[in-house]
């Protein structure tokens, strides 16, 4: 079994939040992780942040969502973050936080939709790797390892000096292969033969007996060529 070095979900947050503010929230983070049933996450989020300017409607339900996910209040969290996307339906930050509400609450498939908009529709690669990333976690938890292989290639094609997405993906590598080694090998069965076939490669009873007189008259000859020889005889020329 392997054990992931992953620090779970991206979270991004928009907030106005110093570095030293955010990374706060790291020790509340993992005490609201889960744990996979056969391949183990360890759970730390990583924030990030925006530049982008929204409007301040937008900016509340989102700050009020980042507040709610931190206390682990998950489902709260996303209703904010929906209230903050009828606001603008672009809102990645929104969008990408949204989908990590709804890891929290085991909501895989919609939040695999949110990570797979978000990496397809986003022109930053930074943004992309770590919408592919959550993507590669999340697809580990719907038990979907060579989705989340995937997921994890195209992320480090995106950001080839993330170490935990080359990790994890090594693992998940070698978690497929041992996985694949012990499936068990599906038996062959053995075809019953078609009657029709078998019937048709048997060959035609004429064809047998005169099989059969050729080599009666071929056994004669040779007991003649036998006899002749203990007699002294010489066998006629067949000219």
């Amino acid at each position: 079994m392997q054990q992931f070095l992953s620090h779970g979900l991206r979270a991004g947050l928009l907030t106005n939040a110093s570095a030293a503010e955010v990374s706060d929230t790291t020790g509340d983070a993992m005490k609201n992780c889960s744990r996979l049933p056969t391949l183990l996450l360890l759970c730390m989020l990583s924030f990030i942040t925006t530049i982008t300017t929204y409007a301040q409607d937008e900016n509340s339900e989102i700050k009020y969502g980042n507040d709610a996910y931190k206390k682990g209040d998950y489902k709260n969290a996303e209703k904010y973050y929906r209230k903050a996307l009828e606001e603008n339906n672009s809102n990645v930050t929104a969008k990408f936080n949204l989908g990590n509400a709804l890891v929290k609450q085991n909501n895989i498939a919609e939040a695999i939709q949110y990570y797979t908009q978000l990496a397809e529709a986003n022109s930053d690669d930074a943004f992309k790797s770590k919408a592919l990333y959550n993507k590669g976690i999340t697809m580990i938890r719907a038990q979907k390892l060579p989705e989340a292989i995937e997921a994890f290639k195209q992320s480090l094609l995106l950001n080839p000096e993330d170490n935990e997405t080359r990790e994890n993906l090594q693992k998940a590598l070698t978690e497929l292969q041992k996985r694949q080694q012990n499936q068990p090998r599906p038996q062959q069965q053995q075809k019953k033969p078609d009657p029709k076939k078998q019937q048709n490669k048997m060959p035609n009873r004429d064809v047998m007996e005169q099989k059969f007189e050729e080599l009666k008259d071929k056994e004669k000859q040779l007991q003649k060529l036998l006899q002749r020889k203990s007699t002294g005889q010489q066998p006629d020329k067949d000219w």
